[in-house]
């Protein structure tokens, strides 16, 4: 009963969906370490691990724009993921970006559009979380960029 009354209970804790924290707003920036679109490109070594620079800029409204290496956020925004009681309980981050990317983050690696989450926390003036791709309802979100920003 609880796991079918938790997910109810933690949307209902949380607060506006599509108003970001007001401390988000603004430009982000930093060195985030990229592996791969997927398993694939890691395995068959299609791609070399590497730094990317990554930038986001967080509006008002909530929408964010920006680059992961060479490809770009389109129709991205951040939403709040948890509330009260989620935070309580540790389940999921704080905040959220859904959206898509657009091209190759870098050469050689899987280009094209690309749905995406990135669940993320605000630590202190660093924004923590990962980068996910979606591939479809039925298969796992896949994270190819960890993600550390700061203003």
């Amino acid at each position: 009963m609880l796991a079918i009354l938790l997910p109810v209970l933690t949307s209902w804790a949380n607060g506006s969906a599509t108003v970001p924290d007001k401390r988000l707003v603004g430009q982000w920036h930093g060195q985030n370490r990229f592996g791969g679109m997927n398993r694939e490109e890691i395995t068959g070594h299609k791609v070399e691990i590497q730094n990317v620079d990554t930038e986001l800029n967080i509006l008002a409204d909530g929408t964010v724009t920006g680059q992961l290496g060479g490809a770009e956020l389109i129709g991205c925004v951040v939403e709040a993921n948890r509330g009260w009681l989620g935070r309580l309980l540790h389940i999921k981050t704080d905040f959220i970006i859904r959206g898509r990317i657009k091209g190759a983050v870098v050469p050689g690696s899987e280009s094209g559009i690309h749905v995406i989450n990135a669940p993320f926390n605000l630590k202190g003036t660093q924004v923590a979380g990962s980068i996910f791709v979606i591939r479809g309802a039925f298969s796992y979100p896949y994270p190819f960029l960890n993600l550390r920003l700061s203003r």
